[in-house]
């Protein structure tokens, strides 16, 4: 995964978006068809296997950036707020489907895979056959017209109709922050431009963001589920702990997905903070007394019920914002010069912090046992909970010319409307151009 978001920047400004966003599904298609068809030899251990999961790894890591800057770029930003969430309630969807199907067909998971290519597939061909190019980019390349007639078709407005005075504003707005550039800009480029703060602030905010994230325990209690279960003494079926998490998952994205609309993200980051802070330590608190012996077996197994609802609660709040917001706004907050370079590499220290917080697991539950283990987490939620408090910027309702506008002008500026008088002349050059 760090791999493809590394990959991901480099495609995204030289491919576009949609190619970018049809070429990531063909290394997933391959990875599960080797899967798929993995044999049973012996003289073949698990080399398609591991080749593989590789394929699909890099192909997950591609995609995560690309359909977040895409929904950005191209929905209105009124529409943008829910819409934005949907990759995340994608990825939450995936994994409770495989999660039922790895429940039905236990044994065969060759099957498993088998069906899981024609995700990709269908991917390739809705594509193909739907997805405009994102204006953003277009315009980036000079491509006025087709920028045009893409945002056209993205919101249905026949060429013999003029755009609305909000399209046309938006279009104007998009020109003014998108000057045309070379193909032939490097990775050199990119890092001279982060010295703009409208680069390195949202950068250096969204590096913590995925650092608090993942070192919340949040994955580690998604992945390791059944063994959490299992080690605490209760007598609850670890699976069907893992469906119902998969289950909530998806119930709360949908959620958030509206909520952030009408509430915003600092409030859902807030509120998400203050839910996984109380019930990952009352988790600690309940393994503490559990391990330590303070509690009884009879008492144990009166209270089973305990563990599961605070696992239960963790995953709950933490989709509401923890674990959905940073992906979301990641296409939201950066400059549409390094938006995808600057997205990948955010994603790409989000993976090497997961891989990092998931398999120190085991060994921090040996080394700390199982309440400390616990007890940090809740910590790094409680610091992160108040850093976020205090430098998370609100993007919902904003153009992201204005988000851009913010963060050049150190959060002092207004960003609840743009200026009609600095998108005039742009609005007289497009008129030229046309």
């Amino acid at each position: 995964m760090p791999a493809g978001c590394l990959l991901m920047g480099p495609l995204l400004t030289r491919l576009g978006r949609r190619r970018t966003l049809m070429l990531v599904n063909f290394p997933s298609v391959l990875g599960w068809l080797l899967i798929a068809t993995a044999p049973h030899s012996e003289n073949w251990p698990l080399y398609l296997v591991y080749v593989g999961r590789l394929l699909t790894g890099i192909s997950t890591g591609l995609v995560s950036t690309a359909a977040v800057v895409y929904v950005s770029e191209v929905i209105d930003r009124t529409l943008r707020g829910v819409v934005v969430t949907w990759p995340s309630l994608g990825v939450a969807l995936g994994i409770l489907i495989v999660y039922v199907l790895g429940s039905i067909f236990q044994e065969n998971w060759r099957l498993v895979a088998g069906i899981s290519t024609c995700v990709p597939i269908i991917s390739i061909a809705l594509i193909w056959y739907i997805l405009p190019e994102s204006p953003v980019w277009l315009l980036a390349r000079g491509n006025v017209e087709e920028a045009e007639l893409c945002m056209r078709k993205i919101r249905h407005v026949p060429l013999e109709e003029r755009l609305t005075e909000d399209m046309q504003k938006e279009l104007d707005a998009m020109m003014a922050s998108n000057t045309p550039r070379s193909n032939n800009r490097t990775w050199r480029d990119d890092l001279a431009y982060l010295k703009r703060p409208e680069a390195y602030k949202p950068l250096l905010i969204f590096n913590s963001f995925f650092f608090f994230q993942q070192f919340s325990g949040i994955y580690v209690i998604i992945f390791y589920a059944v063994n959490i279960i299992r080690e605490s003494g209760v007598n609850f079926d670890g699976y069907l702990a893992t469906v119902l998490i998969g289950v909530s998952r998806v119930v709360i994205t949908v959620i958030i997905s509206y909520a952030s609309k009408r509430f915003g993200r600092r409030m859902l980051c807030n509120v998400s903070g203050i839910g996984m802070t109380l019930s990952t330590g009352s988790l600690a608190i309940f393994l503490s007394l559990s391990h330590g012996g303070t509690i009884s077996h009879e008492t144990l197994l009166t209270h089973s019920w305990f563990p599961i609802t605070a696992l239960l609660l963790c995953v709950l709040t933490g989709t509401l914002g923890f674990l959905t917001l940073p992906f979301a706004m990641i296409g939201e907050v950066f400059p549409a010069a390094i938006r995808g370079s600057a997205a990948g590499f955010c994603t790409f220290m989000a993976t090497i912090f997961c891989f990092m917080a998931v398999k120190l697991y085991p060994e921090m539950r040996l080394w700390m046992g199982y309440h400390n283990v616990f007890t940090f987490y809740t910590v790094i939620i409680v610091v992160g909970t108040i850093v976020m408090y205090f430098v998370l910027p609100e993007t919902q309702g904003k153009t992201l010319e204005e988000v851009e506008d913010f963060f050049r002008n150190g959060g002092k500026a207004s960003c609840n409307k743009t200026s009609r008088n600095k998108l005039l002349p742009t609005k007289i050059a497009l008129e030229g151009t046309r």
